[in-house]
C-alpha cells in the first residue's frame, strides 16, 4: 500500500474511533504527515472490534470521598467510576483474526502482543495500570496506596484524544480504540490474565516481511536500535523537524512520560539518505494531571506531578524523563526552526481540531469535554511561549556528538557573538551544521569519539563561547589557531593524539559520554550542567538536647568534570530545646575540574557544642542532691572558621590541610561548676591554628549503611597566639565499621572506636571528653575529660519483623556493649567505663530513623 493511500485511510478511521467512543540535524522532511489509524487496509479487513458490547466501569478502586480528594486530587477519579458502553474485541474478525504472540509493557502497563494471518502486529494495552512505582520496601503500605491513587492522574480514555491532534499536526502516530478483550479460548495461556480486560488496541508499528510496514513504511526499528546507528555512522539521519513537532505536541498535550523508549522509528525508502520518521507511542499521560495537598507538597522534588491547566508546567517537569533524549536529538535546530514548528501548530491545531478531539472520548466521557477543549486551546495559543523556553533549556550548554567515524570538526568564532559548529565525514557533505548565540549558550563541547578524527577552529574575536573538544579511541588531531582577546589555544582539549582505552557505559538515555577515570577507577560521568537545591529538615532527640529541630539548605552547581559537583554549599540551623540554644553552619566544597584538590570551608555559630563540664580525671564525681540543678551544665557559644585544601581520595574520601580559627564565651552563670573552677579557656578564648584531616568512607550507603568503613582522622595545632598561653596539639581519631552477614534475617554488627590525645596546656573545651551519643552512650554528653581518652563500642542488630502500615515499620532487637575512660598525665583511676544493654528498635522505614527502647546494665543511661 502507498503512502497515500495510508494517509487517505486516517481521516475515516480517526472517525470512526471517535463515533464508537473508542538528520541528525539536517531536518529532510517536509510538513506532511504519515498517520496510521486502526486498520492498515479496509479492503482485507475489518476494523470494528466487534458488534458486542459490554458497559464496564475503569477503575472502581479510585473512588474517594471528601477527606481523600482533598489530601490527593480530584484527578479524573469520577471518570474512573463513571459506567462507560465499549466494544467486545473480535479476535477472529479484528483486522482479518488476531492471535496472541506475547505479553509486554513497561514499568506500570502491562500488554499483549497480536499479529494478524499476514504478519501485521497489533498491541492492547491495559487502561489500568499492574504496578505502581512505589519503592519494594513500600509496598503494602499505606504510601503504596497512594501511589496506586495516583493512576487516576491519567484519564481512562487520554489516548483516544491524542490521535486527532496529531492527525492534524502531522506526527506520524497510531489510533488507538478502547475495548474489551473477550473470554475467549483464542487468548490461550494468556486468557486468565487478559480475558475481560479493559484497554486499547491499535497498530504496533513494524515491518512487514513480504510488504510495506507501518503506515508503508519499509523498515521500523527501536530507539536502542537507532542509537548504535546514530553512533557509528554519519550518514544515518533522522528527521529533527518532526521529531520537534512531535515533542511540542506532547507538551501541548501535557505529556510528561517521552523518554527514548516511547518512541519507534521508520523508513520509507532505501539508503542512508532517507531519514529516520520518529513515531511517537504509548499516550496513556495525555492531559494527564495531579492535585490534593499531598502531590503539591511532593512537587518540589518530583516536578512531573503536573497538572493540567492553562499554563504549561515547568519544562524540567515536562522533560522529567526526556532531557537527556531531547538535548542530543533536538540540539542541532536553531532558533528559527523552533520558531517556525511552534506557529506552524497553532496554525495547525485549530479549534475545530480540539473541538473534534475531544468528541473522540465515549461519550459517557464527554462531560468533561468542554473544560478539556478550553484548555487546550488556551495551551494552544501559549505554545510558542512553551518551546521558546523549552529551546533555551537544550540550547543553555550544547552537546554536539561526532561518530565512531573518521570525523572533522570545523569550529569557527565567527564574532564575538556566534560559533558556527560543522561537523562532516567522508565525502565533505555535513551531517551537522548549527550557529550558537552566545545569548543563549554558555558552552559548546564537541565529543569526537571513535574513529581518526580532526577539529579545526578558528577565528579571531574579544570574546566567544567556551569550546571544548573531547576526543576519543583513535588519532586525534586538535589545530586552534583561534584567538580571543588576543590569546590563542582557547579551546579546551582532552583526548588529543593517539588514545587507546576510552569506554562508555550502556547509553540509555542517549547521553554518549565515556567513563570517568577516578584514583584508578571507572565511574559513570554525573551530571555535568545547572543546578539543584534540596531542602533539610529533621527532628532528632538528644538526653542533654532535648528535641532538636533543624532547618536548613543544600544547594549544588554542577559543570563539566567536576565530581561530584562544581561547588557545594550547605546550610543548616539546629535549636536545642533543654539549652534553648542554637548552632548555625555553613559548609562549602568548590572543586577543580578533572583535579583531585578541592577546597572546604567550615563555618559555625553553636551553643551546642560544650554543653557539660565535670572538671579533669576519670572519676570526677556525679551532682549530689546538694548542688544546685544544672550545677555541672557548661554554656559556650563558639565561633569557628575552617578553610582547607583537600585532595580526593576516593568519592567519599580526602585528606585535608587548612587554619582552623575558633572563639569562645563561656557564660559565668553563678551556681555553676565552671564558675567556681575557672579553668584555663573560661571566660573569653581565641584560638587559632593548622589542622591536617583524612576522611575516609567506604559504606555502601550514607542512609543506614549494611558494610563498609567511616574513619576520621585530624591533628590540630594551636601556637602561642591570641590566648594561648603555649602551644598545644591534639590528635583524634574515629572509626565506624559495619558488617552484615549472609545469613537469614541478614543480622549486623556494628564497631565504634576512637580515640583523642592533647598535648601541651589546652584550653579546657579542646580536652579528650567521652560521653553522649558518638562516644559511649551510656554516659552525659562529654562526662569525663582529660588529656587523652579512649572509647569504643560493639552492637549487633537483628531485624525480626516488618509490619506495613503508613510507611514500613521494622521492628528489630539489638544488643550494645560500650566501654571508654579518659586519662590525666597518665593516670585514669576508676578503670573503664562499662555498660551493657539490650532493647529493640522500630524503624521507620529503616534503622536510620529508629527508635530505640533499652535497659542497660552498668552505668544508666541511653543506648
Amino acid at each position: 500500500m502507498t503512502r497515500r493511500t495510508w494517509f487517505g485511510l486516517s481521516a475515516s478511521l480517526l472517525a470512526f474511533a471517535a463515533s464508537s467512543g473508542a538528520s541528525q540535524t539536517v531536518a529532510s522532511q517536509g510538513p506532511g504527515s504519515r498517520s496510521v489509524a486502526i486498520a492498515t487496509d479496509t479492503t482485507r479487513r475489518g476494523i470494528t472490534p466487534g458488534s458486542e458490547s459490554v458497559v464496564v466501569v475503569a477503575g472502581a478502586r479510585y473512588r474517594a470521598g471528601g477527606l481523600h480528594r482533598w489530601l490527593l486530587g480530584n484527578t479524573y477519579r469520577d471518570a474512573w467510576n463513571t459506567p462507560v458502553r465499549v466494544p467486545v474485541l473480535n479476535l477472529r474478525t479484528f483486522a482479518g483474526g488476531l492471535r496472541p504472540l506475547k505479553v509486554g509493557g513497561g514499568n506500570q502497563t502491562k500488554s499483549l502482543r497480536f499479529v494478524t494471518p499476514d504478519g501485521v502486529e497489533y498491541v492492547f494495552r491495559f487502561v489500568d495500570k499492574d504496578k505502581t512505582q512505589a519503592p519494594p520496601r513500600l509496598k503494602g503500605t499505606v504510601v503504596d496506596k497512594v501511589f496506586r491513587d495516583q493512576v487516576s492522574t491519567s484519564h481512562p480514555g487520554a489516548s483516544l484524544v491524542a490521535a486527532p491532534m496529531l492527525e492534524a499536526a502531522g506526527v506520524l502516530h497510531v489510533t488507538p480504540i478502547l475495548a474489551v478483550l473477550p473470554d475467549d479460548t483464542l487468548l490461550g495461556k494468556f486468557r486468565k490474565e487478559f480475558a475481560g480486560r479493559l484497554g486499547t488496541i491499535e497498530q504496533y508499528p513494524s515491518k512487514l516481511k513480504h510488504s510495506d510496514g507501518f503506515a508503508g513504511a519499509i523498515k521500523v526499528i527501536d530507539s536502542d536500535e537507532l542509537l548504535p546507528l546514530l553512533n557509528s555512522d554519519p550518514r544515518e539521519r533522522f528527521d529533527a523537524r518532526a521529531l520537534l513537532r512531535a515533542r511540542l505536541m506532547d507538551m501541548l498535550l501535557n505529556d510528561w512520560d517521552r523518554h527514548g523508549g516511547q518512541w519507534k522509528w521508520a523508513r520509507f525508502s532505501a539508503g542512508t539518505d532517507s531519514p529516520w520518521e520518529p513515531i511517537p507511542r504509548d499516550r496513556d499521560k495525555v492531559f494527564v494531571s495531579s492535585g490534593g495537598l499531598l502531590p503539591g507538597l511532593a512537587r518540589h522534588a518530583a516536578p512531573n506531578l503536573v497538572s493540567f491547566e492553562d499554563s504549561y508546567p515547568s519544562v524540567r517537569a515536562l522533560t522529567w524523563n526526556s532531557l537527556e533524549f531531547d538535548r542530543r536529538m533536538l540540539g542541532g535546530l536553531e532558533k528559527p526552526v523552533w520558531d517556525s514548528v511552534a506557529a506552524q501548530l497553532v496554525r495547525r491545531v485549530t479549534d475545530s481540531v480540539i473541538d473534534g478531539a475531544v468528541q473522540a472520548l465515549p461519550p459517557e466521557y464527554r462531560s468533561l469535554a468542554p473544560m478539556l477543549a478550553r484548555t487546550f486551546k488556551r495551551r494552544r495559543d501559549a505554545l510558542p511561549g512553551a518551546a521558546n523556553r523549552f529551546y533555551f533549556v537544550l540550547a543553555a550548554v550544547a552537546d554536539i556528538h561526532a561518530t565512531d567515524a573518521a570525523d572533522r570538526a570545523i569550529i569557527t568564532r565567527v564574532d564575538d557573538r556566534f560559533v558556527d559548529v560543522r561537523l562532516e565525514s567522508g565525502d565533505g557533505s555535513p551531517y551537522f551544521l548549527r550557529r550558537y548565540d552566545a545569548r543563549e549558550t554558555s558552552e559548546i563541547r564537541v565529543y569526537m569519539h571513535g574513529g581518526d578524527d580532526s577539529a579545526v577552529v578558528t577565528g579571531n574575536v574579544q570574546r566567544s563561547i567556551p569550546v571544548r573538544i573531547i576526543g576519543g579511541n583513535g588519532t586525534n588531531r586538535v589545530m586552534d589557531s583561534s584567538r580571543v582577546d588576543g590569546h590563542g589555544d582557547r579551546a579546551a582539549t582532552y583526548d588529543v593524539g593517539r588514545v587507546k582505552g576510552v569506554e562508555y557505559p550502556t547509553d540509555t538515555f542517549f547521553n554518549r559520554r565515556p567513563w570517568i577515570k577516578e584514583n584508578g577507577r571507572k565511574i559513570l560521568p554525573g551530571r555535568d550542567r545547572g543546578a539543584a537545591i534540596t531542602p533539610v529538615l529533621g527532628l532528632s532527640t538528644n538526653r542533654d538536647l532535648g528535641y532538636v529541630p533543624s532547618l536548613g539548605f543544600k544547594k549544588y552547581d554542577y559543570s563539566f568534570r567536576h565530581r561530584p559537583y562544581a561547588s557545594f554549599v550547605g546550610v543548616q540551623a539546629e535549636y536545642g530545646s533543654n539549652l534553648s540554644g542554637y548552632r548555625v553552619s555553613l559548609t562549602a566544597d568548590k572543586r577543580t575540574e578533572d583535579s583531585p584538590v578541592h577546597v572546604l570551608l567550615t563555618a559555625r555559630m553553636s551553643q551546642l557544642e560544650m554543653i557539660n563540664f565535670h572538671g579533669f580525671g576519670n572519676a570526677t564525681p556525679d551532682a549530689t542532691p546538694a548542688d544546685p540543678a544544672g550545677f555541672f551544665e557548661a554554656r559556650q557559644r563558639q565561633w569557628l572558621l575552617q578553610p582547607a585544601v583537600a585532595r580526593s581520595l576516593g568519592i567519599r574520601s580526602d585528606v585535608s590541610l587548612g587554619p582552623v580559627v575558633q572563639y569562645s564565651i563561656t557564660d559565668s552563670a553563678p551556681d555553676r561548676f565552671l564558675s567556681f573552677d575557672r579553668p584555663y579557656g573560661f571566660g573569653h578564648f581565641g584560638q587559632a591554628g593548622l589542622r591536617l584531616g583524612l576522611h575516609h568512607d567506604s559504606r555502601d550507603v550514607i542512609r543506614d549503611p549494611s558494610r563498609g568503613l567511616l574513619v576520621d582522622l585530624t591533628g590540630t595545632y594551636y601556637p602561642a597566639l591570641w590566648d594561648v598561653i603555649s602551644p598545644f596539639a591534639a590528635i583524634a581519631a574515629g572509626a565506624t565499621g559495619y558488617l552484615t552477614f549472609p545469613i537469614p534475617t541478614h543480622p549486623m554488627l556494628v564497631l565504634r572506636g576512637g580515640g583523642k590525645k592533647v598535648f601541651g596546656a589546652f584550653p579546657f573545651h579542646e580536652a579528650a571528653f567521652i560521653g553522649g551519643r558518638t562516644m559511649l552512650r551510656s554516659l552525659d554528653t562529654q562526662r569525663y575529660a582529660g588529656d587523652a581518652g579512649l572509647y569504643g563500642s560493639a552492637e549487633l542488630r537483628l531485624r525480626i519483623a516488618r509490619f506495613a502500615l503508613v510507611l514500613p515499620f521494622d521492628v528489630g532487637i539489638f544488643g550494645v556493649v560500650d566501654a571508654g575512660r579518659v586519662y590525666l598525665n597518665g593516670d585514669s583511676p576508676g578503670g573503664w567505663h562499662t555498660a551493657a544493654g539490650l532493647g529493640f528498635w522500630i524503624g521507620v522505614p529503616d534503622p536510620a530513623t529508629a527508635i530505640r527502647v533499652c535497659r542497660r546494665t552498668g552505668a544508666a543511661g541511653p543506648c
